[in-house]
């Protein structure tokens, strides 16, 4: 066995002043590169008033996330007062364009799920790379509302 001199300890506690650096570095990196993503997304929801509810929100999702160019998307709604609570409408439809234009590619409606929580489904196709806008609007009774969303297309890997 050999005997550890105070020059062999000091190599070691620099070896570790390294690797605990190193380690700092990447923690730091990783933190800024999700904090620049999150900060470049756009919003996913959207408040509308809509009577007799009063102020709704609206989240919307996709799946996959982010939407890909290739196949169906699959758009959820889900509306709440501010309260919290489903919000039960008589309908809801949607549309979309690129962003380079304010004409629709195409409409639809969407399907409310049945199991009373205030979600909307429906399908689009995006078929190109970018930035697009997706109009929803909804209607109870007489009273009806729209909000509007963007999002980024991104190219499929």
């Amino acid at each position: 066995m050999v005997p550890t001199t105070a020059k062999t300890r000091r190599k070691v506690s620099w070896l570790w002043l390294v690797y605990i650096l190193f380690a700092g570095l990447t923690l730091a990196l990783i933190f800024s590169a999700m904090r620049a993503t999150l900060a470049n997304a756009p919003t996913r929801e959207a408040v509308a008033d809509l009577e007799p509810y009063g102020l709704v929100t609206v989240r919307f999702s996709t799946d996959p996330n982010p939407p890909l160019p290739t196949g169906t998307v699959g758009l959820s709604f889900t509306l709440v007062d501010d309260r919290r609570r489903p919000v039960d409408v008589d309908w809801a439809r949607f549309e979309y364009g690129t962003e380079a234009s304010d004409e629709p590619v195409a409409a639809s409606e969407a399907q409310p799920m049945d199991d009373g929580s205030g979600m909307f489904m429906g399908q689009a196709q995006f078929p190109q790379v970018g930035t697009w806008w997706l109009r929803l609007e909804v209607g109870k009774s007489t009273s009806q509302a729209d909000v509007r969303f963007t999002f980024y297309v991104e190219p499929a890997q």
